[in-house]
């Protein structure tokens, strides 16, 4: 990610945060619209009750990349149903290299059997997390310990007391990446 001014008239790579699943209808409307987008998927073989299935997944759940002007545009993405919210990286909308995009397509082309997210590791023990779904939602909690792969167990800063509550992870978001 870099930083450039957001007043740029050059059109970048930002990151949008979407609702869950909306990822490929938000891609769809983005391509309505005429505004270039990348969703990087990878087909993966689910298995129903009676068969086997090949089904396109996305490999960033709730987010899409959008190539805009920022301050011309933005508002046109976060109309369209699906889109919640720009990813922040430091104050400042998050950019993307295309040198970056480049190399994650080039490794989905050649390795997606291969590929591990690694999506746990920003959910460590003492990192602060924003919550984006259920009762919590737009609350910040620090994370206390990583419980298994689903869940987490929170207390919020500041407050001579530990409140501990379980959230399931998909509930969550990097603080320091959403604002």
């Amino acid at each position: 990610m870099s930083e450039t001014n957001p007043q740029s008239e050059e059109s970048a790579w930002y990151i949008v945060y979407t609702k869950p699943r909306a990822e490929k209808k938000l891609s769809e409307l983005l391509n309505k619209y005429k505004i270039e987008n990348y969703l990087p998927i990878r087909k993966e073989r689910k298995k129903w009750t009676d068969r086997f299935k090949w089904i396109q997944v996305p490999i960033l759940p709730s987010y899409i990349f959008v190539k805009i002007v920022y301050w011309r545009d933005k508002n046109k993405v976060l109309q369209l149903p699906g889109s919640v919210q720009f990813v922040f990286h430091k104050g400042q909308p998050a950019i993307v290299e295309q040198n970056d995009l480049d190399v994650l397509e080039q490794g989905l082309k050649d390795y997606a059997e291969s590929l591990k997210m690694n999506r746990e590791l920003l959910f460590q023990k003492g990192k602060m997390v924003k919550v984006i779904d259920g009762s919590f939602a737009g609350k910040t909690m620090e994370i206390l310990k990583v419980k298994n792969k689903t869940l987490v167990v929170l207390r919020i800063p500041g407050v001579e007391t530990i409140f501990s509550y379980e959230i399931n992870m998909d509930h969550l978001a990097w603080e320091e990446l959403l604002v």
